[in-house]
């Protein structure tokens, strides 16, 4: 009897022994299956955010998708928020959280951070390609978050060649895992290469229609401008105002004081026509020492004139160079558009009254079709 119940005893044990076996059979089956449909759905999503961003040409809209993208391969993780957050460059170095997704991420969505709100370290070692780990932003030395919490953090710099764009932050209750950390750094490689491409084109089209020793628009903006300008122009019956100048007693400034002088004082004519025209206006520099200024919607010529003075009165002020004091004051042509005329009938009318304006050598203006002579400003 003892013999008999050992050997029930055995053989039970072995049943189940052999029904763990075909337990952990049948199970790791299905865990490889979960395993490989995961891995499958986060290469569908790299792709699908590669194919997306070749025909992207907007800062923005790369942003947009690499949040969407970030916070689908995260989703699985509890507690988990992406954002992408901006490094704006020449706005005081801020900081602007953009698109957060999951847990909180209202809280974070559109914060903005100054500069030193951000360690020079942690900048460095982002801006150096570091993917930095820790256990919140608060234990990185970050300002300014403390409201939301801390929680283990990763950031993946955005960054090609020297251009440093910002970083994609992912934070969750407990450590990613490897293979999410994977196609997170895919998904880096992927948005800073595109963030790059957007940037040179943007950098290759501002050379195109920009001048490159004052940053105004060229010859070829201001065309693009005013065909634009002149189609709305017939639509709502205003007028197109242009204010084409010239700079009396510029080339003495070259021949005298050497041309880095003369490139100073176009620079500074240059920020003091912005300081003239209203936000909606256009300034260009076609060339030289001439200047055109495009002032859009105008009920009548009043608006032009108003514009014309604070120009000659800014013009008329001297630009200090190397303890010499440069005077450059301004000839204005001003030409109001008419229902049928193009850039080039507006910009002719314009010159016209420029060199009437000119004759007079004097900081002045003059209105093509106006049978006055030249106008000083008062």
């Amino acid at each position: 009897m003892v013999f008999r119940r050992s050997a029930w005893v055995a053989f039970g044990g072995a049943m189940s022994l052999t029904g763990l076996m075909l337990v952990r059979r049948a199970v790791a089956p299905e865990a490889g299956l979960r395993e490989l449909r995961a891995a499958l759905a986060r290469e569908q999503v790299l792709n699908d955010l590669g194919t997306a961003l070749l025909t992207t040409t907007d800062s923005a809209e790369v942003h947009r998708l690499a949040a969407a993208a970030a916070a689908t391969l995260v989703a699985g993780c509890p507690g988990a928020r992406t954002a992408i957050v901006r490094f704006n460059p020449g706005e005081n170095e801020n900081w602007t959280i953009l698109h957060a997704a999951g847990a909180g991420a209202e809280v974070v969505a559109g914060v903005r951070l100054p500069g030193d709100s951000v360690p020079d370290s942690l900048r460095a070692r982002l801006a150096g390609g570091e993917v930095v780990a820790g256990p919140g932003l608060t234990a990185l030395g970050v300002h300014g978050m403390e409201a939301v919490g801390d929680r283990p953090i990763r950031l993946f710099p955005l960054l090609n060649n020297a251009r440093f764009f910002g970083a994609l932050t992912v934070g969750a209750e407990t450590e990613l895992p490897a293979d999410v950390l994977k196609s997170l750094q895919t998904l880096r490689t992927q948005v800073s290469l595109a963030l790059d491409s957007v940037a040179l084109t943007e950098e290759l089209t501002r050379r195109a229609m920009h001048d490159m020793l004052t940053g105004l628009g060229n010859r070829g903006l201001l065309w693009d401008r005013m065909t634009g300008a002149l189609a709305r122009s017939r639509r709502s019956g205003r007028s197109v105002g242009v204010l084409l100048l010239d700079l009396n007693g510029f080339k003495p400034v070259n021949d005298t004081y050497g041309h880095d002088a003369g490139d100073l004082v176009l620079k500074t004519v240059a920020e003091r026509l912005k300081t003239c025209v209203r936000t909606e206006d256009t300034v260009s520099r076609l060339g030289g020492d001439e200047f055109v200024i495009l002032a859009e919607d105008l009920t009548d010529l009043t608006g032009a004139l108003v514009i014309a003075d604070r120009v000659v009165q800014a013009l008329n002020e001297a630009i200090v160079v190397d303890g010499n004091d440069i005077v450059t004051p301004a000839a204005i042509g001003i030409a109001l558009s008419r229902p049928a005329d193009g850039p080039d009938d507006v910009l002719r009318d314009a010159d016209s009254a420029m060199y009437v304006a000119k004759r007079r050598g004097g900081g002045c203006y003059h209105v093509h079709g106006s049978s006055e002579t030249a106008r000083d400003s008062a």
